[in-house]
This record gives structure tokens, sequence and C-alpha cells, in this order.
């Protein structure tokens, strides 16, 4: 008897500090959550370290209430060339809608209307966009920030950089002019906003890096997308409705023009360098169109494989000559192909894309020096160069007939330096500058 009294005091005694210890905690440290030691302040971990400044908001508040108004909205009403027009004896008018109207017997050609953005870059009305916004377009409407919308008319565009300038009958105050960046100082990692009107979106803010530069050889719009091409690419999202939109900085500055996407990738958009477009602009707003010199020479890129089966240095830059078109200055200057072109006016060439740019970024009729090695011997030749357009409709043309993207192939010994081997092991896509 005394022995289950004895049972019965010490489980009373149990269940009473057991409930004593849940009821007060017994100041026993909380599973999971770190003390703090010293430092009454604490950190969660699980939070990502963004960007505020002093007031505690994000700075992209303040990129994106400053670069708004400079944004605008563009419709542009374009015919769709290359389709056949459409009879109006396909609809069936029925008994309820008679005959066609007058004046409408005739066949319908399609129309679309696309939509995408600018950017307001002249208090007089210009503004900036893409040129596959506007070309072929015969009414472009211009929706601003405020809610106007205004008429605006082509100035000029540049199908070969995807630049146009347009021009609207209305003066913008200052904050509604874009400030424009340096894009040659921008550095893979940095922050980029881009702004726009994706999928008739108006005015979306989105954030990202600068993914990398000096992107080339995109296939964009297919065999008509921009010749020169040296694009910004960045993680931040660009949709449909971007195109013409500015990519800016982490100041606010304008660094780029939303161009283009990669639709089997996320997070793979394109913009055209501002500094490039700044050049194009000013030619457009005076002149109307763009002059660009022309060598004429077919140019391949000086790969390792070439290097070795010339003898050179593997550090060696430059672009191979791989033959020179009819009537040019590069013909009457007497290149024929096997040379290797490492300098124009004393400063080194990079690749192809750099010889390109850089022979373009000269007016015709102007004189260019040229550091050529042929056989090893390093000579230097001048030549003045031509006027682009003279030659554009047959600047693309091949040698010889092309076989696509293939970039290697076993041909039969022919004549010329790339036969010292007996055979040529590789076939480039043909580039002209």
């Amino acid at each position: 008897m005394l022995k289950r009294f004895a049972y019965a005091i010490g489980f009373a005694t149990v269940c009473v500090a057991a409930g004593f210890f849940l009821a007060t905690g017994w100041n026993a440290p909380a599973p999971g959550i770190a003390q703090p030691t010293g430092n009454t302040q604490t950190t969660t971990a699980s939070l990502p370290d963004y960007p505020i400044n002093e007031q505690g908001e994000s700075p992209f508040v303040a990129v994106a209430e400053e670069v708004k108004p400079v944004v605008v909205n563009i419709s542009a009403d374009k015919v769709l060339t290359g389709h056949p027009e459409i009879p109006f004896e396909l609809f069936d008018w029925g008994p309820f809608f008679g005959q066609p109207p007058e004046g409408r017997r005739s066949p319908r050609v399609p129309h679309v209307t696309s939509g995408g953005s600018g950017i307001i870059i002249d208090a007089e009305g210009f503004i900036l966009t893409n040129n596959h916004m506007v070309s072929d377009a015969g009414d472009i409407t211009v929706k601003l920030s405020d809610g106007a919308t205004l008429k605006a008319k082509v100035i000029g565009a540049d199908p070969e950089t995807d630049v146009a300038l347009i021009k609207v009958d209305h003066k913008f105050t200052p904050e509604m002019v874009a400030r424009l960046g340096d894009s040659d100082k921008i550095r893979t990692g940095e922050w980029a906003i881009a702004v726009g009107n994706p999928f008739g979106l108006d005015w979306t803010v989105t954030v990202g890096v600068i993914s990398a530069r000096g992107r080339s050889n995109l296939r964009i719009g297919g065999e008509q997308g921009p010749s020169y091409q040296d694009f910004i690419q960045t993680d931040a999202s660009i949709n449909f409705g971007n195109s013409g939109g500015p990519l800016v900085n982490i100041h606010g500055e304008v660094i780029g023009i939303n161009t283009a996407i990669n639709a089997q990738g996320q997070g793979i958009g394109f913009a055209i360098p501002i500094n490039l477009a700044r050049d194009i602009m000013f030619q457009l707003k005076t002149s109307g169109e763009v002059k660009r010199g022309y060598l004429g020479i077919y140019t391949g890129e000086l790969t390792d494989i070439k290097k070795e089966a010339l003898g050179l240095d593997a550090g060696l830059t430059g672009v191979l000559v791989e033959g020179a078109q009819e009537k040019t200055p590069a013909a009457e200057g007497g290149l024929k192909g096997g040379e290797v072109i490492t300098e124009i006016n004393g400063l080194p060439v990079k690749d192809v894309s750099d010889f390109r740019f850089r022979i373009a970024s000269y007016k015709p009729g102007s004189d260019v020096e040229l550091t050529l090695l042929i056989d090893s011997k390093e000579k230097r030749i001048k030549f003045k160069l031509a006027d682009r357009g003279d030659f554009v409709p047959v600047a693309g043309a091949s040698p010889e007939p092309s076989e696509g993207w293939l970039a290697w192939k076993l041909h039969p010994p022919k004549v010329g330096w790339v036969h010292r081997w007996g055979w040529t092991i590789w076939r480039e896509r043909w580039s002209c500058g």
C-alpha cells in the first residue's frame, strides 16, 4: 500500500514539473533560431540582399520614374509585302449585306498593325526606334506617357543596323528627353533595366544585368537581319513590344536600344549599343540616310588552323582576305585573296566584325592604310574607299555557289595559298566589307 502511494506521489511530482516547464519555457532557447551574442540585431539569411538607398527603397524605383516619360508606345500600320491580295469575292456577303460597297470591289492588300517602343532623344520631337518597327509603315502613331497620341513620320532608317529615326510635331519638356550614356564603358555584370511596352502592357520595367558585349553573327529576322551587329546581351526580360525601347543603366542613362530576343531561351535579349545608334541618328537627322565606306573584300576569320597553315604566330589577330569583288577599291588595289589584314590606319584589327565596322565607319572617299601580311612579309597599301550603297545589291554574293552554314568540308585542290597542303579544309559563310 505504501509503495503504491509513493509511486502516485512521484508521478504527480513529475507531471507538475513538466507542466511548469512547458508553461514558463524555463528560459530554454527556441530550437533552430540563433541567439544573439552581444549584438541584439538579428539577420535573416533567407532574404536576398537587394540594393537599397538611404530611404530604404530599391534604386530601380528612381530609375523607373525618370525613364518612364522618355519612352513612347509606337503603333505602325504596315502592308504585308510578298503576300497575295485578298479578293472581296472570297467574302460571302449573303442576303443581309447585299453587294460590296462601291469603291471597295478591288482586291484588298493585307495589313497588320505592329506595336513597339521608342525613345525621345530631342526636345524638337525626334524619337529613336528600330527600323523593323516602322519599315513599310503607312501610318505611325506615337502614344506618350501622359496618354497623348501623336502622328509620326519617318525621317530616315538604316536596315543594316536596324535603327530608325521618326519625328512628331510636338515640343518635349527636358524631363521627357532621354539622357544618353556611353555604351563603350559598360561592363559585364552591371545592372541593366529595360523599359517598353511588351505585349501591349504599357511602360513595363524589367531588371537584369549586362550578360555580354559584342554579340554578332545572330540570325535575326532571317536573311534580312542587320548586317552590322555589335549587340549588348542582357537577361533583363525583353519581349515582343519592347523593340525600340531603352536599355538603361543604374543611373538612368540609355545604353542601348532593345531589339531582339532568343525565342528558344529565356533571359537572352539583345540591344543595339547607344554609341552605334547615336552615330546613325546624327546621319539620319542630317541627311535622312547613312553613308558607309566600302573596300570590297570577302573576309574570313583568322582561325588557329589557318594561322598554322600560313605559318603565322598563334597570337596574331586580323582577318583573312578570301577574295576581292570586281571593280572595287580592293580589286583595283591588287588584293586577290590570301592576304592577312592586321591593321587599319595603324590600329590592330581584332576579327571580321571589328574590320567591317571600322571600314563602314569611314565616309566614302576616305583614304585608309591597311597593313597586310603577304607570304609572311608585311606591306602597307593605301585605298580610297567607295560608297557601300553602290555595291550593296551584289555585296552578299559569293565568288562561288554558297553551301549554307557548313563550317568544315573537303574540296578538291585549287590554285592559291590555301592549298599548300593540297586540300582546302574549310568553308565559311562569305562576308563582305
